[in-house]
């Protein structure tokens, strides 16, 4: 360092004099860019770049079409009309809110009970997917549909049965209970 200092003392004549050429900056800044530009991505040819995105494009619209197939290809009663999608969507909401209520409520008393629930909302639901079933086989066919919606209504009204008799259980429980004490 010393030694940089003692020549630019040395030639401080010649530093005050003597003017960079003309464009010295330009060349300077002109190499810093193009050290800093060169990159992995510049190194790749255009062509290949083009392949790149042509080919990922091409897969995003496969995956794209593919996943729109797998949603068709289940068809329920919104795969119809959205109309139905909508009474789909209502009936499968509420169905999901009295789960829930029935989680909360607890279970019967009776393991025996409880099992005996188990095994009608599991037969219900194979019902409904051998109608989701004949639904593919015959779309137009409008006793499926209107079968599809009443097993519906059917699981709501003995959900909201079930519902009504815990609640009846627990309140007659708590009832005996008060009595007792």
């Amino acid at each position: 360092m010393k030694e940089l200092e003692e020549i630019l003392r040395n030639h401080k004549d010649q530093f005050d004099d003597n003017e960079p050429q003309d464009g010295h900056f330009e060349n300077f800044l002109e190499k810093l860019n193009h050290q800093k530009k060169k990159n992995v991505f510049e190194s790749i040819p255009n062509f290949l770049k083009v392949a790149v995105i042509v080919t990922f494009v091409i897969f995003s619209g496969l995956i794209g079409y593919q996943i729109r197939n797998l949603e068709d290809n289940q068809l329920g009663l919104g795969g119809i009309s959205p109309e139905y999608r909508e009474v789909e969507l209502f009936y499968t909401a509420n169905i999901n809110s009295q789960l829930g209520m029935l989680k909360k409520l607890g279970s019967f008393n009776k393991e025996q009970h409880q099992s005996i629930l188990q095994e009608e909302l599991k037969d219900m639901d194979e019902r409904y997917s051998q109608l989701k079933k004949e639904l593919e086989l015959h779309p137009d066919d409008d006793r499926i549909i209107q079968a599809m919606i009443e097993y519906y209504q059917v699981k709501t009204s003995i959900l909201n049965r079930i519902i009504e008799q815990l609640y009846q259980i627990k309140k007659q429980t708590k009832n005996n209970l008060n009595t007792a004490v």
